[in-house]
This record gives C-alpha cells, sequence and structure tokens, in this order.
C-alpha cells in the first residue's frame, strides 16, 4: 500500500545559510537564478525594495551587512 500525504516543512534561516554556504559554486549560481525567476514572476514593484528594507532592519548584524556587500561586489 502506497501513501501520499502533504506535509509542511519550515525552513529556518539558519538552515537555508548553512544548506546555500555548503553548496558548490554550480548550484550556487543556479539558486540566484531561480531567485532572479521567483522575482521576475512575483515582484511587482522591484526587488530592490526589498533589499532595502532588508538593508534598514535592524536584525542584520555587520557581518550580514558584510555579505550582502560582498556578493553585490563580485556580481
Amino acid at each position: 500500500m502506497k501513501l501520499k500525504k502533504k506535509i509542511e516543512v519550515d525552513v529556518t534561516p539558519k538552515e537555508c545559510a548553512v544548506l546555500f554556504a555548503s553548496m558548490p559554486s554550480m548550484d550556487q549560481a543556479e539558486f540566484f537564478n531561480e531567485v532572479a525567476e521567483y522575482v521576475k514572476n512575483n515582484y511587482t514593484r522591484g526587488f530592490c525594495f526589498q533589499l532595502q528594507w532588508v538593508t534598514d532592519d535592524k536584525i542584520l548584524t555587520d557581518d550580514g551587512r558584510e555579505i550582502m556587500s560582498l556578493i553585490g561586489d563580485y556580481s
């Protein structure tokens, strides 16, 4: 007997970060391609507003800001 069940999984930001940081470069590049595709199809105001909200969020640490900056520098 086979059962099919829908499950809901909540992935934490830390889990996403660990998964991303442990990916090979080709998978990380594909990740950014997928983010771009999602943004293109789902953001009506432009992704720049989301990035600004992240930048302004009090939870963003200096280390997190540095990573964002490095991504921008190497894009």
